[in-house]
């Protein structure tokens, strides 16, 4: 049985951003497993990204599951300057097309936007998704999650929530 066809990719994306929207970390963390990479590289120059995280400057950059898990306890706590208060937020996700699939791996792109709105206002953040999905034990986790935001130039903090 394949288990990354388009309907279930796609239902498990939704579910990723819908958990995000309603700080349901518990069901979020769940998405992940535990040797993930959650990602967000930042901008070299007008057409590049960084590309090495562990070498070069990142946006955000968690290696496994318990860096997920100290960032979801710096947040639940109140010990992150980004998420206080903390925003209120709707992700919107579009455009999800798989790249390459095996019956291991589903390697899988989409667009997304994010409106927030807190203390700093209203603030809208876009860009891309690149998702490595793995099949463990006929259940879909991520294994890495690469967000490539389009602004160069943010105002403002970003959270994992935030992008």
């Amino acid at each position: 049985m394949n288990i990354f066809t388009y309907e279930k990719v796609s239902e498990f994306i939704y579910k990723e951003a819908q958990y995000l929207d309603d700080k349901n970390w518990t069901k979020w963390l769940d998405l992940y497993c535990d040797d993930c990479i959650f990602w967000a590289p930042s901008w070299i120059n007008e057409n590049t990204y960084t590309s090495h995280p562990e070498e070069e400057l990142n946006l955000l950059y968690l290696k496994g599951k318990q860096h997920l898990l100290d960032r979801v306890y710096r947040i639940e706590t109140g010990d992150s300057f980004a998420s206080l208060p903390m925003d209120r937020t709707t992700h919107l996700i579009t455009n999800i097309r798989i790249d390459t699939i095996t019956p291991l791996q589903a390697d899988v792109k989409s667009n997304w936007l994010v409106h927030s709105y807190g203390l700093r206002e209203s603030q809208n953040r876009g860009g891309f998704y690149e998702f490595q999905l793995i099949n463990i034990n006929d259940q879909i986790k991520i294994s890495q999650k690469k967000i490539i935001l389009i602004d160069d130039k943010l105002v403002g903090p970003i959270d994992i929530f935030h992008i």
